[in-house]
């Protein structure tokens, strides 16, 4: 956060920030046809929370901070191919829970168990892995002898259409924003930077309360999944 006070607007101008909100969680639900997690997201439901009610089997209301945040864990290290060493690390708690923690994830989003099972299958298949729009990495090493080699292929296998589709709806958002919005405000407007999943304009004071609703709206709209693609929209005089 120092770091991005650093970027300044220039006099007569704000930064305009518009990021996807847990765009690749979003992204597993849809492509895996998870049915509870498609409806959490359908309710905007808190995510994390209602991950660590399922897996700890209590009601929504009854979730700690601390089972939230190792459910936050689990959420974000899934598509990675977290291990209950690395989970038990994260989350902060001993490996015989991030065991059981791990195996009633799975028992709980049985579609996202299934679905991660069928890419690697179809990686070992094909040979390679690919988005949803078609885009392919090859992986030869999902057939490797050698264990290690064959479990980075794997997590490989199972990353790649998830951040590889998240990916492709922020490159399919630049250039709709680019040929509609930039174009039609040329002078008004500057799309400064993207990182992961957040973009970052340099807008004219007089042009913001109009533009950011056009601009989240596009960003929304630029893909359609079986959950909503919410995008959140910030301004100010630096990008802190």
């Amino acid at each position: 956060d120092e770091v991005r006070k650093a970027f300044i607007a220039e006099k007569g101008y704000k930064f305009l920030s518009v990021d996807y909100s847990q765009v690749h969680l979003r992204i597993i639900a849809a492509l895996s046809n998870d049915k509870k997690m498609i409806e959490a997201f359908k309710r905007g439901l808190d995510i994390h929370k209602f991950t660590a009610s399922e897996v700890n089997n209590v009601p929504i209301e009854k979730v700690t901070p601390q089972m939230r945040f190792a459910a936050k864990a689990l959420n974000f290290g899934i598509i990675y191919g977290i291990g209950e060493k690395s989970f038990s690390e994260s989350a902060g708690i001993s490996r015989e829970k991030a065991r059981e923690f791990i195996n009633e994830y799975f028992r709980d989003f049985s579609g996202i168990a299934k679905y991660m099972e069928e890419l690697k299958n179809q990686a070992r298949n094909a040979g390679f892995t690919l988005t949803l729009f078609g885009r392919r990495r090859y992986i030869p090493e999902i057939k490797s002898p050698n264990p290690m080699l064959r479990a980075q292929a794997e997590r490989i296998a199972v990353n790649m259409p998830i951040q590889g589709l998240e990916a492709d709806i922020i490159k399919k958002a630049m250039i709709v924003l680019h040929d509609s919005v930039l174009k039609k405000y040329s002078d008004k407007i500057r799309m400064v930077l993207q990182v992961h999943d957040e973009l970052l304009f340099e807008v004219k004071e007089d042009l913001i309360k109009k533009i950011t609703p056009e601009i989240v709206k596009i960003m929304e709209n630029v893909l359609t999944l079986k959950v909503p693609i919410i995008a959140d929209a910030k301004t100010g005089d630096n990008w802190g």
